[in-house]
């Protein structure tokens, strides 16, 4: 397999973990890490404060997804070693587009003022 086919494929599958793991974490109400900037904490246990961010917390999810996502494309290409199609290449390409597009959508919709 050509390297950047390998890197294509590497890159592809973690953008897709990544981006699954940041809105997975806020829809599935995962626990995360909270930032009280009055406090001037971290923490997983906001408590009663009413001023607790979760970005950070949601950024971990989204990087550890990211680094599980690699993690399985370094095994696919290792799986398969020989080139793989343009078609099967415009897939994975296809379905990072998705994810990114998908979890957008997921937290545009979520600051809709209902």
């Amino acid at each position: 397999m050509p390297r950047a086919q390998r890197a294509f494929v590497i890159a592809t599958c973690a953008i897709i973990g990544g981006a699954f793991a940041y809105a997975a974490c806020e829809w599935g109400q995962w626990p995360r890490m909270h930032y009280l900037p009055l406090e001037g904490e971290l923490t997983f246990d906001p408590g009663s404060s009413g001023t607790a961010m979760v970005f950070w917390g949601i950024v971990l999810w989204g990087l550890g997804g990211l680094a599980c996502g690699a993690i399985v494309g370094a095994v696919l290409v290792k799986l398969f070693p020989r080139p793989w199609t343009d078609r099967t290449l415009h897939l994975f390409g296809a379905w990072a587009i998705t994810a990114i597009l998908l979890t957008g959508g997921y937290f545009t919709w979520a600051l809709w003022p209902w």
